[in-house]
C-alpha cells in the first residue's frame, strides 16, 4: 500500500463486546437485511483493481485513511478513482463513466497517486501524488481528458500534502498537510503527525493555513467541513469552518465512534460520512447520514466488511461508494445506491 495512505488515519471505536466473538467476513453478500430496500449497484470490476482504505486496528482502535477515495464529477457522468497492481506502491488515476461497463482511460503512470477530486467544470483533476525516489506527496491536478503533463501545485519538503478538493469557483484547492515531529522518552524517539488544513490560490499560488483537522470539503458560501480527532477520545469528529469568521462549529462527536470524510450534499442540508460501527463479526466502517445542524444521524450501510469514502451523485438522490461488499474475497469496488427507498 503506498506511504502516503499509512499516515493520514483517524482513530475510532473502542473495541469492546463483541470483539470477542469475531467470525469470519462473508464479503460476498451484497446486501444485509439491515439494509431494507436499497438497491446496491456495482460500478467498478474486480479487474480494475480499484483502491480502497486502509484499515487496522491498533492499541484497541480502528484507523483508517480519511481521504476521499474516488469522485464523481458535477455533470454525473465520470467517476475518478486510483487503481493498481496489488501489492505494489504505485496507484494511478483512472476515469471512467458513470454508466457502468469495464472501459476505463488511465491518466497517471508510475506514480503513488491519492484523493483524486475534479474541478468544478470537471476539466481538471487534482490528487496527492509521490513520485519515484521521493518519500513527501504533493499537490497535482491533470488534465481530466487529454495529454499526460502533471503540474505540481505544491512542494512540499517536509511533509505529507494530501487530500485535495477544490472551492466551487475552482481558484482554489484546499488539502491536507501533514508535519512529522519526533520527541523523545529518554533515548527512545516517537514520531507525530500533526494535520492542518491549507489552500493554494491557482492563480497567485498564495497559500494559507486555517485549522487543525484533515479531509476537507468545500461548501458554498465559503465554509468548510473537515475531520478533527479528539484528543481526549481519540475518535474523529465531524467539524465547520466559516473560512470568513473563522468560527468552527461542531457538527458530530460521538464517545464510542469516530468518524470522517465529510461530503456535503448538494443542497448544503446534510452530509454524508464514514463511520465507525459494530457487526456480529466485529467493528468495521459504515456509511452515515446526518443533517448540517448535527441533527438526525442516521446509519445508512450495516455490510460486515468496509463501506467508506461516501460521495453524492449530483442529484442528490442517489450516493456513491467504496465497498468490499459483493466479492468473495472483499474487493475493493464502487458502488451505488438511491437514497429514495
Amino acid at each position: 500500500m503506498r506511504k502516503a495512505l499509512r499516515f493520514l488515519i483517524v482513530l475510532t471505536a473502542l473495541m469492546t463486546g463483541s470483539c470477542a466473538t469475531v467470525r469470519m467476513i462473508d464479503y460476498s453478500q451484497t446486501s444485509v437485511p439491515q439494509e431494507g430496500g436499497y438497491q446496491f449497484r456495482q460500478i467498478t470490476s474486480e479487474e480494475q483493481s480499484v483502491w480502497g482504505p486502509m484499515v487496522k486496528k491498533e492499541n484497541g482502535k480502528l484507523q483508517w485513511f480519511t481521504g476521499a477515495m474516488f469522485d464523481i464529477s458535477e455533470d454525473g457522468e465520470k467517476i475518478v478513482y486510483i487503481a493498481g497492481t496489488p501489492g505494489q506502491n504505485e496507484g494511478n488515476v483512472y476515469v471512467r463513466s458513470t454508466a457502468g461497463g469495464r472501459s476505463s482511460v488511465q491518466r497517471t503512470f508510475n506514480i503513488s497517486a491519492s484523493s483524486p477530486s475534479f474541478s468544478p467544470d470537471g476539466n481538471s483533476i487534482s490528487f496527492s501524488g509521490t513520485f519515484p525516489g521521493q518519500t513527501k506527496s504533493n499537490i497535482c491536478v491533470i488534465n481530466t481528458n487529454e495529454g499526460s503533463a502533471i503540474q505540481h501545485l505544491t512542494e512540499s519538503q517536509s511533509g505529507l500534502a494530501t487530500e485535495p478538493v477544490f472551492s466551487s469557483d475552482g481558484e482554489r484547492i484546499f488539502y491536507t498537510r501533514g508535519i512529522s515531529t519526533t520527541s523523545y522518552v529518554g533515548t527512545t524517539p516517537y514520531t507525530t503527525v500533526l494535520y492542518s488544513i491549507w489552500s493554494m490560490n491557482k492563480n497567485t499560488s498564495i497559500t494559507t493555513q486555517y485549522v487543525e483537522g484533515s479531509s476537507p470539503d468545500y461548501i458554498t458560501g465559503d465554509k468548510l467541513l473537515f475531520t478533527k480527532v479528539n484528543v481526549t477520545t481519540g475518535n474523529g469528529e465531524i467539524w465547520m469552518l466559516d473560512l470568513n469568521s473563522g468560527q468552527e462549529t461542531l457538527i458530530l462527536r460521538d464517545n464510542e465512534r469516530g468518524f470522517s470524510t465529510p461530503k456535503i450534499s448538494p443542497d448544503g442540508r446534510s452530509l454524508l460520512c464514514t463511520g465507525a460501527s459494530t457487526s456480529a463479526e466485529g467493528p468495521n466502517l459504515d456509511i452515515y447520514q446526518i443533517n448540517i445542524d448535527g441533527t438526525g444521524l442516521k446509519q445508512i450501510t450495516f455490510h460486515p466488511g468496509t463501506d467508506a469514502s461516501p460521495v453524492w451523485a449530483p442529484d442528490g438522490k442517489s450516493i456513491y461508494f467504496i465497498s468490499q461488499r459483493g466479492t468473495p474475497k472483499g474487493t475493493y469496488n464502487i458502488w451505488s445506491i438511491d437514497l429514495t427507498e
